[in-house]
């Protein structure tokens, strides 16, 4: 409800009459899904991506059904002023009803036509709820269904993301490039299995870290391509009842113009109503990156563990107080976070499979899920790059001392050199090591690292 409201209506639906704040942009359908579905405080209105695309959509299919002589010109224009007030972000404390839900996406598609019908009305010098001037079923969705809207929406918001996730990578991946190029001449002991094994670099080690984010940005667009087949004009079921011949060619057309996204007709719209399998990749695709996210904490956890006690071969950045009872002591709260948020990816992958599975005969009835799992997974893994970037990996420092000191033991720097060079060669190289020789020097003499040999 809208607190302070100064006057009210009243609205009626088949089930009955209910009365709404005057100045309320939602109608009777929103306030009886608030009421049949207060499970999680999460309101549509905090899908912010899927209210833009939600609206992108609807300001298309105006667009369209003025085209085709359905809609006049007066309210198309006045439906696609609300669109645009709506992706600029104005309204959302409208957008009241909570992501899980009941109806495939009902609730939620209900909540934006009767937002758009009376913001629409408003701008036409009328009060909400007179819709005999604007209505939400024969105006805004005209041609339309739930079924064709928001599955349509949830795409466009997951492709428009896109981008975002993999500039957030790159920029990550550019980070740890930078301290590769940065660690490039400092030797330490590679690890397998968490035991000693041969001399490499902690440049190389950044690099390789580099190197997976990129592998995962890659995959971000083509993975999305698979999610630009688009079933709406196909209504209901994807048979198009209630759609004019020619609207599904006019709207995905000026979707693909307002979106200047390569949208497309599904080839089988009765298939599309319900196939969610580019979803499923889709989400796939994110847990992929968060597993290659957390890896990469969990080894700058371990490098910088101890550090007295550990292996101490990086310092993290101190950001803030890690104890209230041990003065100095840091712990790794960035790699922490990144981790917990590859977790909750996870769990989400894991919904989103199921709710896809869930799906019977001409519908899916899970779709909302599916939406709350996506945009707030892509939406987490993007701002989790950006601070893992910018909270953490660009001060790392290393510490070279810890480095060479694990590497150095004669017995370790011997086992491990054995495989490369035998064991006379080990045995000499961990013996001039003792005896206080350059380590670098040594390993490029033997051809096992770059540069001259002094």
């Amino acid at each position: 409800m809208i607190p302070g409201a100064s006057w009210t209506r009243i609205e009626s639906d088949e089930l009955g009459s209910r009365r709404l704040p005057g100045e309320a942009l939602y109608g009777i359908n929103t306030l009886r899904a608030v009421e049949n579905f207060p499970v999680s405080g999460m309101k549509i209105g905090s899908l912010a991506p899927l209210i833009r695309a939600m609206a992108l959509t609807k300001k298309a299919a105006a667009a369209a059904n003025y085209r085709l002589g359905k809609l006049s010109a007066r309210k198309a224009e006045v439906i696609g002023r609300v669109c645009d007030e709506l992706m600029a972000g104005q309204h959302g404390a409208h957008f009241i009803v909570d992501v899980f839900q009941g109806g495939g996406g009902t609730s939620s598609h209900m909540n934006l036509n009767e937002v758009i019908a009376n913001r629409g009305l408003e701008l036409m010098g009328r009060a909400c709820g007179q819709y005999e001037h604007l209505h939400p079923i024969r105006d805004v969705n005209r041609s339309q269904s739930t079924t064709d809207v928001h599955a349509t929406a949830l795409r466009v918001a997951l492709m428009q993301g896109a981008p975002g996730l993999e500039r957030a990578l790159l920029a990550l991946a550019d980070t740890f490039a930078a301290k590769a190029q940065e660690f490039g001449s400092i030797l330490k002991l590679a690890r397998t299995h968490l035991q000693d094994a041969v001399p490499m670099t902690l440049g190389e080690e950044f690099h390789a870290f580099s190197t997976a984010l990129r592998h995962e940005a890659a995959r971000i667009w083509p993975a999305s391509q698979s999610l630009a087949g688009l079933n709406l004009g196909g209504t209901m079921v994807g048979t198009g009842l209630a759609a004019q011949p020619d609207f599904a060619e006019t709207v995905i057309a000026e979707l693909q113009r307002l979106t200047e996204l390569p949208l497309r007709r599904d080839d089988d719209l009765v298939c599309a109503a319900w196939n969610s399998a580019g979803l499923v990749q889709f989400s796939s695709l994110l847990r992929g990156i968060t597993v290659t996210l957390s890896k990469i904490a969990n080894d700058l956890r371990l490098l910088s563990s101890g550090p007295r006690g550990g292996i101490g071969e990086i310092a993290l950045p101190a950001v803030q107080s890690g104890s209230p009872l041990i003065g100095g002591k840091v712990n790794p709260v960035i790699p922490e976070m990144v981790s917990q948020v590859a977790f909750h990816v996870a769990g989400a992958d894991v919904a989103v499979g199921m709710a896809a599975e869930a799906g019977q005969l001409q519908r899916n009835a899970f779709e909302p899920l599916m939406a709350h799992c996506l945009l707030t997974s892509l939406g987490m893994i993007e701002s989790a790059a950006r601070i893992f970037a910018e909270r953490c990996v660009q001060d790392i420092r290393a510490v070279p001392e810890a480095c060479a000191g694990n590497l150095s033991a004669p017995g370790t720097l011997a086992a491990g050199l054995v495989p490369l060079v035998g064991p006379e060669a080990a045995a000499d190289i961990a013996e001039a090591v003792a005896d206080g020789k350059d380590l670098g020097a040594l390993l490029r003499a033997h051809g096992l690292a770059s540069g001259p040999a002094d």
